[in-house]
């Protein structure tokens, strides 16, 4: 009976890590199309890889029919292909930030197990697949998993091939140069994806840490000669191209989007200093907790002797605190900006817990606490979906109504907020483990449910849904006063905007005046074409339409339809013979 018990144990055992994956691979994917594309940024970088389809034209971005060059291609070409593959769809536009969220969790493994074990890896990954701020932006379309991934492969690489012997019998399976090679690739592929920020961002952290440790003969072992020519085939010959068939890309791309968007505020995205410190905090939570006992894997009295000797902290103290400080001098400011500094912070906690688990004295007592502390935390987020679940939270389109697609989410989250919190007080590490899995996976999904949600407000399927059955192929659309991103992907045709530029201001600069004229007119030349006898559609904020009209000089327009954040009009006062 022994045997058989022990057997069942060693069953469950193996089971669990894939019971696990699975999990992580279900709060990634599960209804990753289920919600609609939200605005601006979902919508915006799913039709500018719909327009490349469209046209052929793929050295050249283009937004509405306008030159964009904010970004570099690499996520458009990723996601014009899965359009290809899968059809234009929020499934298709989201699909490379999920592959690239999963890729980045099995990278947190890779590196944690080569750092401090198999056990840290598994722990390591696991805390960054059940962070909130990660699994959401797994799930939504936008360029930031990408450039995440590539410069999380970027530093990893470099920590193998530095740590790795050249030669001999201690040789890795993978040998020395070629990760020298993955790490040049990996940050031209980081470029592509963002900019400078993909040379920037690893080049300051592996300075930093090369200072700490005391190890600038590594460069020497660098492959400069064979490296850099690899990393410039990759990243330079889109930027060439630009540049060549756009005069002034040079500075916009370079000076406007990276020095002047970092430098000033002219992007109008400031906040407070402290900004991504709380960002970190709550968007890894329930793990967070544990970023004090991380923190003490480093003697903080004697500060260059411990980076010194313990190599692998060094390096993942230095890249995390690197990026946060990085972007929080920035006067430029987006929650996705931090993303690259959890997979770093994901290895420390799992670090943290392997020694914690090993015994000693700080690193236990504030394990515990930190687990108190990340299940208070996690309440605060159990808390916030019950109150919106109620009805309390009116930018959700639920004031006064009950959900319980949220209030039932945020009852469990607390639950497991109360269990994560109770864990602390035990020893058994594997219950700890499990109650931090189980919190952090809730809220994940549990957050995913919100997305629908912010959709009504925040996208344009439902009022393009409306549109879509009444034009005909002469009639004219047009968004005035704003410039809703996901419409052209609904309508699946670039529209003209009325009275507003915003981002659309460089490209529509290099428009001839009559084609300015004509799909991007001011609120004196909209009048025109509302009066013009033609069918003009209009899309507008639902808060502001009426006013906006009256003052452009617009006197008739027959509201057609209306949702929480936009409104749909006509310049047709009635719609008989339709």
């Amino acid at each position: 009976m022994a045997d058989a018990g022990s057997t069942s144990r060693s069953n469950a055992t193996r089971l669990l890590p894939v019971l696990v994956v699975a999990c992580l691979v279900v709060l990634v994917f599960w209804r990753l199309g289920g919600a609609p594309l939200l605005e601006p940024d979902e919508g915006r970088y799913t039709e500018i890889p719909r327009e490349m389809l469209a046209t052929g034209e793929f050295v050249t971005p283009h937004l509405d029919g306008v030159l964009y060059f904010e970004k570099p291609p690499l996520h458009y070409w990723l996601t014009a292909a899965a359009i290809k593959a899968l059809g234009l769809s929020a499934f298709a536009a989201r699909l490379w930030s999920a592959i690239f969220g999963l890729a980045g969790v099995a990278l947190a493994y890779v590196l944690g197990a080569a750092m401090g074990g198999r056990r840290a890896g598994a722990v390591g990954a696991v805390a960054l697949g059940t962070s909130p701020l990660w699994v959401g932006l797994a799930r939504l379309a936008t360029l930031d998993m990408t450039v995440t991934f590539f410069l999380t492969a970027t530093l990893a690489c470099f920590w193998f091939a530095h740590r790795a012997p050249a030669e001999g019998p201690q040789a890795p399976a993978v040998p020395r140069r070629l990760w020298w090679y993955g790490m040049f690739a990996a940050a031209a592929l980081s470029v592509l994806a963002k900019g400078l920020i993909g040379i920037a961002i690893p080049g300051a952290v592996v300075f930093f840490y090369l200072w700490a440790t005391r190890q600038w003969r590594v460069l020497a072992a660098v492959p400069w000669l064979t490296g850099v020519p690899l990393f410039l085939s990759v990243a330079a010959p889109w930027h060439l191209l630009a540049a060549a068939r756009t005069p002034d890309f040079a500075w916009f791309y370079f000076v406007h989007e990276h020095l002047l968007r970092f430098a000033t505020g002219e992007a109008q995205r400031q906040e407070p200093v402290w900004f991504f410190l709380a960002i970190v905090g709550l968007g890894c939570v329930p793990w967070s907790g544990l970023f004090p006992a991380a923190a003490l894997l480093v003697e903080w009295r004697r500060l260059r002797a411990s980076l010194a000797e313990r190599r692998e902290v060094a390096f993942l103290v230095i890249w995390a605190v690197f990026i946060v400080a990085f972007f929080s001098i920035s006067r430029s400011k987006l929650i996705p900006y931090v993303l690259p500094a959890l997979p770093p912070l994901a290895v420390l906690v799992g670090l943290a817990v392997e020694r914690a688990r090993g015994g000693g004295i700080a690193a236990p007592r504030a394990a515990s606490w930190g687990l108190v502390a990340g299940g208070g935390l996690t309440a605060v987020w159990g808390i916030a979906l019950v109150w919106a679940g109620v009805g309390k939270i009116d930018r959700l389109g639920l004031g006064g109504v009950v959900s319980p697609g949220l209030l039932g989410p945020g009852i469990v989250v607390i639950a497991a907020a109360a269990l994560v919190a109770a864990s602390g007080f035990g020893r058994s590490w594997e219950r700890r483990l499990l109650a931090l899995f189980a919190a952090g996976a809730c809220l994940c999904a549990a957050i995913g449910g919100v997305v629908p949600l912010v959709g009504r407000e925040r996208s344009s399927a439902a009022l393009a849904a409306r549109l879509r059955p009444q034009l005909r192929p002469d009639d004219l659309v047009f968004s005035y006063g704003c410039f809703p991103e996901s419409l052209p992907v609904y309508l699946d045709r670039t529209v003209g905007v009325a009275a507003f530029e915003g981002e659309l201001a460089f490209g529509i600069a290099h428009l001839a005046p009559n084609e300015r004229r004509r799909r991007f007119p001011n609120a004196e030349e909209f009048r025109g074409i509302w009066d013009s006898g033609r069918r003009v559609f209009a899309v507008a904020e639902r808060r502001s339409w009426s006013q906006q009209l009256t003052e452009g000089g617009i006197t008739h327009a027959r509201l057609l339809w209306q949702g929480e954040g936009l409104a749909l009009l006509s310049n047709e006062v009635s719609t008989s013979g339709r």
